[in-house]
C-alpha cells in the first residue's frame, strides 16, 4: 500500500485558524512482530508506529483509556497482531519545534481531516487511587543529596516489573512509574515532599490482552506499594474529562 502524504494547510473553523502540520504521511502498518509500537515527538516530528486511532485519539486528546470510549470496533486495538494499525509521520513548522500541546493540537486536526474524526466531550465519575502514606510510615529511604532523579526498570517474569529508583520524589513516582502500569489514575494525597531512594518489584494492573501474570512475577501493585513503600493506594472516584468518538472512517487511499 503506498504512503498518504499530504500537505496540510490552514484549517479554518469558526474564523479561526487551527494549528496543523506542515506535511504528514499516514499508512496501514500491520503488525509483524517486529518494530516499534507507540507514539514519541523528536524534535519536530511526531513518529507514530504501529498504533490504532484509538490510542492516537488518546495521545491527541491526552487521555488515558478510560477516558475515551465509542467508535467503530476497528479504531480499537486488542491483539496486536489482529488489529487494524497505522503509522503517522508528521512535521511541524517553526524554529524552535512547537511544545508538545502543539503537537496534540495539530494531530487533533489531521484526525479530522483523515479519519473524519468527530467527537465529543463528556464529564465522567471515573475510578482514581488516592496515593497515602500507610500504618507505620513510609519504608523508603529518604535521598537528601543535592542531585537529579534516576531510575532503571526490568522485566520481571512475564508481566512484573522491578523499579530502582534514586532521589524520586512521590510525584515523579506516580507520574514516571506507577501512573503507566494501572488504568486508574493516582493522586498524591501522601503529603511528602522529600526524595527517596527505593526499590520496587510488582505486578502490573493494565496488562494486554492474552496476557496473565506467572507466579515468579511478583506480587500485585497495590500489595507491592502497601507492602515495600510503606504507601497505600486506596480506591476513590473522581470526575475527569473523557472524549467519545462520535464518527471515524478509515483513512483513504492516493
Amino acid at each position: 500500500m503506498r504512503c498518504l502524504t499530504l500537505i496540510l494547510g490552514t484549517v479554518v473553523a469558526f474564523g479561526q485558524a487551527l494549528p496543523s502540520f506542515e506535511v504528514a504521511s499516514i499508512k496501514p502498518q500491520p503488525f509483524t512482530g517486529q518494530g516499534m509500537v507507540g507514539i514519541g515527538v523528536r524534535g519536530d516530528t511526531l513518529d507514530a508506529e504501529h498504533v490504532s486511532l484509538a490510542s492516537l485519539v488518546m495521545f491527541a486528546y491526552n487521555l488515558r483509556d478510560v477516558q475515551l470510549s465509542g467508535g467503530p470496533s476497528w479504531a480499537w486495538s486488542g491483539v496486536l497482531a489482529n488489529s487494524e494499525l497505522f503509522q503517522v509521520m508528521a512535521k511541524a513548522s517553526g524554529d524552535p519545534p512547537p511544545p508538545m500541546d502543539d503537537f496534540r493540537k495539530m494531530l487533533q486536526t489531521l484526525l479530522a481531516d483523515r479519519f473524519k474524526l468527530q467527537v465529543h466531550h463528556l464529564q465522567k465519575e471515573l475510578p482514581v487511587y488516592n496515593l497515602v502514606v500507610n500504618k507505620g510510615g513510609p519504608k523508603m529511604k529518604e535521598n537528601t543529596k543535592d542531585e537529579k532523579f534516576d531510575f532503571h526498570g526490568y522485566g520481571l517474569g512475564k508481566a512484573g516489573v522491578r523499579i530502582v529508583a534514586t532521589h524520586m520524589t512521590i510525584q515523579e513516582l506516580i507520574d514516571h512509574q506507577l501512573g503507566g502500569y494501572t488504568d486508574r489514575p493516582i493522586s498524591d494525597k501522601t503529603g511528602l515532599t522529600a526524595s527517596y531512594d527505593f526499590t520496587l518489584e510488582f505486578v502490573v494492573e493494565n496488562l494486554p490482552p492474552g496476557v496473565e501474570a506467572g507466579p515468579n512475577d511478583g506480587p500485585a501493585l497495590v500489595a507491592a506499594v502497601q507492602d515495600q513503600l510503606g504507601l497505600k493506594l486506596e480506591p476513590g472516584t473522581a470526575s475527569f474529562d473523557t472524549v467519545v468518538i462520535d464518527r471515524a472512517e478509515r483513512p483513504s487511499q492516493n
